[in-house]
């Protein structure tokens, strides 16, 4: 069945893929998946290879060393690759890929992985399958440094993977540091808005309505942080999404050159329903209020702030709720 699958797989990219003839560059790192590379702020550009996963690239002098060897799984392939590599470091930033967990053990070469992104219990339970962990699974998967968001993420992973475990917060988020004192008096609600999925933006204008309102009452300028705001399509239709209830009394923080978090770190007030990047901003001291107002079987529910961590569903400055209450 595992090697049907791994086939399959191979089958799939076979002509979507770019393929290269000439074998992998030897170098000090190897990134699992080039998609997304934060390192990039300490480690130069230069000194990484990359092992692309999602079919984007195939080496097909990797390939035929592993024909040859009559190895045929893509776990082969990535041991293959990263072998002739010879890297100091094996490193990825997303750390739900499973068979990033092997690698170590495989090929005697340390591993780092970054935790991609906050969780909830969508993904606790999603991951905590057998699929993913099956029993013993702590006999197999092994990742030397693994630099988590907190203890409650630390204690889900140590139970199902060997090695070292650090608590560091957001890997991203530590790279700014913000100057409270020069923040603008304005509101700022960073939109989910998606539009290819009604359980995202279920009740995001709906938000931003009241906001506005509030923000209208306190004589302070409300503003909203795009989700596309680097793809002119999607933003067009985000944009009518808002201007259906608010119509043009709002503003759209755009300037694609710079990143989302030095952007929101010029702003005083900041508003959620259940961004990563909110809960960022919170830890470096900025102020920031979740209002999550979804409907109970919407799966974006279960990503309120908090819940991971089983805390309560209402805070000091965070709520959940399935019904609107409005309070000042």
């Amino acid at each position: 069945m595992y090697f049907l699958k791994n086939i399959n797989i191979f089958f799939k990219y076979f002509l979507t893929a770019r393929w290269v003839i000439k074998l992998p560059k030897k170098n000090k790192f190897v990134l699992v998946d080039g998609l997304y590379n934060p390192f990039l702020k300490y480690i130069k550009k230069k000194n990484f290879t990359i092992l692309y996963r999602r079919g984007e690239e195939i080496n097909f002098s990797i390939l035929l060393k592993c024909l040859m060897k009559f190895k045929f799984t893509t776990l082969d392939y990535y041991i293959e690759f990263i072998n002739h590599v010879s890297p100091r470091l094996i490193l990825t930033a997303y750390d739900y890929f499973t068979t990033f967990y092997k690698l170590s053990k495989k090929t005697g070469i340390k591993t780092l992985m970054l935790q991609k992104g906050k969780k909830g219990k969508l993904d606790k339970i999603k991951i905590n399958s057998n699929y993913f962990f099956p029993k013993n699974s702590k006999k197999e998967f092994h990742v030397d440094f693994s630099l988590l968001y907190n203890n409650a993420v630390k204690k889900f992973y140590s139970k199902r993977i060997t090695g070292n475990f650090f608590e560091i917060g957001s890997f991203e988020n530590n790279f700014t540091k913000p100057d409270l004192k020069k923040q603008k008096k304005e509101i700022v609600f960073i939109s989910n808005y998606s539009p290819t999925s009604d359980n995202k933006s279920e009740n995001e204008d709906t938000i931003a309505f009241y906001l506005h309102k509030l923000a209208k009452k306190k004589n302070i300028i409300f503003n909203i942080l795009p989700r596309w705001r680097k793809s002119s399509d999607m933003f067009s239709k985000e944009k009518i999404f808002y201007e259906k209830i608010l119509k043009n009394n709002f503003n759209f923080i755009l300037r694609p050159n710079i990143t989302s978090y030095n952007l929101l770190l010029d702003y005083k007030y900041i508003f959620s329903t259940y961004s990563t990047l909110a809960a960022e901003c919170l830890s470096k001291g900025v102020r920031v209020g979740f209002i999550m107002f979804k409907s109970k079987n919407n799966l974006m529910y279960q990503y309120r702030f908090g819940d991971y961590e089983n805390f309560k569903k209402r805070g000091l400055f965070w709520t959940a709720s399935s019904k609107l209450e409005l309070k000042e």
